[in-house]
């Protein structure tokens, strides 16, 4: 699916990567270990992730949230779909597509 999306990045063996046994840690550390400067994290996650372990490693959680725009049918269906629902609703070009859009828009501080 990520290729498909256009991603070119790399896989990691998360078996080579040197992590904590505590979950928010272990995920902290697996952020940095590839580089992350922001962990994205649903309403689910936020409910238990401790931001210290994040904070440490110099970058910070962000909550996320689908867009309030219930009349485009992506987002419509986001909170209750997997991402292989959106893939093979609208197609990897325009997925792809609407992904860049909304991260360009969180990265302008658009409210989603």
């Amino acid at each position: 699916m990520l290729a498909a999306l256009g991603w070119a990045g790399e896989v990691l063996d998360r078996g080579r990567i040197r992590t904590r046994h505590n979950r928010s840690e272990r995920l902290a550390d697996l952020a940095a270990a590839t580089g992350g400067t922001h962990y994205l994290c649903g309403t689910g996650g936020t409910r238990y992730l401790d931001p210290a372990p994040f904070d440490a490693h110099g970058f910070s959680v962000l909550p996320f949230h689908t867009p309030v725009d219930t009349e485009d049918p992506l987002w419509c269906w986001a909170r209750h779909a997997s991402s292989l629902w959106a893939l093979s609703k609208i197609g990897p070009r325009d997925l792809a597509g609407r992904l860049a859009a909304l991260r360009e828009a969180h990265r302008l501080g658009a409210p989603l």
